[in-house]
C-alpha cells in the first residue's frame, strides 16, 4: 500500500503545473491528459480483474504492471509534445490502476476480518501518498548539494525541475514490482463461476442500494479532477511557493490517516450509510471552501476534507462492495467499483478543462460548479441508501449474502 500509492502521489499533485507552467499547455489539452487516469480506469481493472480471478496469481500479475509503470513513468518525464505526453500518460494509468485493485484485492484475501482491519492497513497508502510531497517539496527548494550532485548527473539541467516529480513516481513503481515477488500467493480461483465474471459483477446494480453508490460514486469522482487540476494552480495563485506546493497538498492525506486510523469506531458507531455520508458532506464543504477561495489560511485548512472524503466515502465503500461479493468475482467487483470511478474521473477531467476555459481560468466559479453537484449527491445518497439491503439474487455459484455489520 505504502509504496504503490507513493508513485501517484508524486506525480498527480505536480501533473497540471508541469503541464500548465514549464510546457505550456493550454486548459483542454491539460484536461485531455488528466484524463488518461480516467480512460485506464474504464479499460483495465476489469481485464485485470479477470486474469488475476482465473489465471495468473495477483501477486504476479502485480509486479508486471509495477514495473511496466516505472518504465514508462521515467520515460514521461522526458516528452514535452501534447501527443507523446498524451500517450504516455494514458500507457503509465494502464499500469497503475490495476495496481490499486490488485492490492485491494490481495489485502482483502489474507485478512481475517477486512471489514475490521482494511481501513489500519490502507492508511500506509495515504502515507505513502504524502512522502513524496515532503521529499519533493525539499527537493525543489534547490539546496546547495543538489546543484552539485545535478551538475554531476545532468549538466544540461543542474537544477530540480517539476518532471523530476515523475521520475520518483516511476522508482516507486518499479519497487512495488519488486516487492510483489515477497507477497504471499493468491492464487486465481479457476474451479469457480463463469468466465462473464466482469459482466456478472455489473448485476449488483439491480439493488437500489448499489445502484445509488453507485450513481454517487460517479459524481464524486466526477468532481475530483476540479481539485486535482484546480488546487495546485489556485495555491500558486494565492502565493504559496513551489517548494511548499507539496507539502501543504498533503494536508489532504494527514487527516485521511487520522480518518483510516478510527474507520473502525466510526462504522461501529456510525455504521456503512452513517460514515458514508459524511464523507460526501465534508467533499461538498471542501468544494464550497475553494470556490470563496479567501482568506487563505481557511483554503488550506479546507484540503484535509478531501481526506475525510477518501476515507468515510471512498475507502468505506469498497469495504461495503467487497461483502456484496465472493468466490470468483471477487476481484472484479473491486474493477467494478474503480470503473465506475473512472467513468467519473473521464468525464470530470474533461469538464473540469472545459469549465476553466470557459470562465477564463476563474477559480470561483470553477469550484462552484463542483460544489453543486456534490450537494446534490449528498441528497440523493441520504434518501436513497439503505445499508441492510438484501443483495441481488447472482446465482448459487457466484453470490453469496452480504455479512453482517
Amino acid at each position: 500500500m505504502f509504496l504503490q500509492y507513493a508513485a501517484p502521489g508524486a506525480v498527480v499533485p505536480f501533473y497540471s503545473l508541469r503541464l500548465e507552467k514549464e510546457l505550456g499547455f493550454t486548459p483542454g489539452q491539460i484536461g485531455l491528459s488528466a484524463a488518461t487516469q480516467a480512460m485506464a480506469a474504464l479499460l483495465a481493472p476489469l481485464l485485470a480483474g479477470q486474469i488475476a480471478d482465473r489465471w495468473l496469481p495477483a501477486e504476479r500479475c502485480l509486479t508486471i504492471f509495477g514495473l511496466a509503470a516505472g518504465a514508462l513513468l521515467w520515460l514521461l518525464a522526458g516528452l514535452t509534445t501534447p501527443a507523446a505526453v498524451f500517450v504516455t500518460t494514458l500507457a503509465s494509468w494502464l499500469a497503475l490502476v490495476p495496481m490499486l485493485t490488485l492490492s485491494t484485492s490481495i489485502t482483502f484475501a489474507h485478512l481475517a476480518n477486512p471489514q475490521q482491519n482494511f481501513g489500519s492497513v490502507r492508511l500506509w497508502g495515504t502515507v505513502g501518498w504524502m512522502i513524496p510531497g515532503w521529499l519533493l517539496g525539499a527537493w525543489f527548494s534547490d539546496p546547495q548539494w543538489l546543484g552539485s550532485l545535478l551538475a554531476w548527473v545532468r549538466p544540461a539541467v543542474p537544477r530540480s525541475e517539476v518532471a523530476d516529480a515523475f521520475r520518483l513516481a516511476g522508482l516507486m513503481a518499479a519497487a512495488v514490482g519488486l516487492y510483489g515477488l515477497t507477497l504471499p500467493p493468491t492464487p486465481p480461483q479457476r474451479r469457480v463461476g463463469s468466465p462473464l465474471a466482469p459482466l456478472a459483477a455489473w448485476r449488483l446494480l439491480r439493488g437500489r442500494s448499489f445502484a445509488v453508490l453507485a450513481i454517487c460514486l460517479l459524481g464524486v469522482c466526477w468532481t475530483i479532477p476540479f481539485s486535482t487540476q484546480g488546487t495546485p494552480l489556485l495555491l500558486t495563485h494565492l502565493g504559496i511557493p513551489r517548494p511548499w506546493l507539496g507539502p501543504t497538498l498533503t494536508l489532504t492525506q494527514t487527516l485521511e490517516v487520522v480518518c483510516l486510523a478510527l474507520l473502525p469506531m466510526l462504522l461501529l458507531r456510525l455504521g456503512l450509510r452513517g460514515t458514508m455520508l459524511v464523507g460526501l458532506a465534508s467533499w461538498g464543504l471542501a468544494l464550497g471552501v475553494l470556490a470563496v477561495g479567501r482568506p487563505i489560511g481557511l483554503v488550506i485548512a479546507s484540503l484535509g476534507l478531501h481526506g475525510v472524503c477518501i476515507c468515510c466515502f471512498l475507502v468505506t465503500g469498497q469495504v461495503y462492495v467487497n461483502s456484496r461479493a465472493c468466490g470468483d468475482v471477487r476481484v472484479s467487483v473491486q474493477g467494478l467499483f474503480t470503473c465506475i470511478s473512472g467513468m467519473g474521473l473521464l468525464g470530470g477531467n474533461l469538464s473540469a478543462g472545459w469549465v476553466r476555459a470557459s470562465v477564463k481560468g476563474n477559480f470561483a466559479l470553477t469550484f462552484a460548479v463542483a460544489a453543486f453537484l456534490t450537494t446534490v449527491l449528498t441528497v440523493i445518497f441520504l434518501v436513497g441508501f439503505m445499508e441492510d439491503e438484501p443483495a441481488p439474487h447472482q446465482g448459487k455459484d457466484t453470490w453469496e449474502s452480504p455479512r453482517k455489520s
